[in-house]
């Protein structure tokens, strides 16, 4: 991630990301039947994305920030689905420390 000074606390962050997808389960629940099913092979295992974000540092170090991340490639893994186009899309917010 690059993070850009506007001004003295406040910045701006933008940079690539990659996840690895660890564990996928789907729970389900009807009459006299419920469970969890791994669905772990519906998904591609690894995701690229592109995060922008802005955030603030105050002069005590502590600061605030919020992120979008943008996923750009498809997770989809279903068999005989060539057409369906899943990505992810994530709001962070953060707050910290720095000393």
């Amino acid at each position: 991630m690059a993070k850009i000074k506007i001004v003295d606390e406040l910045y701006i962050q933008a940079g690539p990301q990659i996840g690895f997808l660890l564990s996928a389960k789907d729970e389900f629940s009807s009459v006299g039947n419920s469970g969890e099913e791994d669905i772990l092979e519906n998904y591609n295992k690894i995701d690229f994305s592109a995060n922008i974000g802005l955030g603030y540092q105050f002069i005590s170090g502590l600061n605030f920030g919020a992120r979008y991340n943008i996923g750009l490639s498809n997770i989809n893994n279903l068999p005989d689905s060539s057409s369906l186009k899943n990505q992810n899309g994530v709001f962070q917010f953060s707050v910290g420390f720095r000393f």
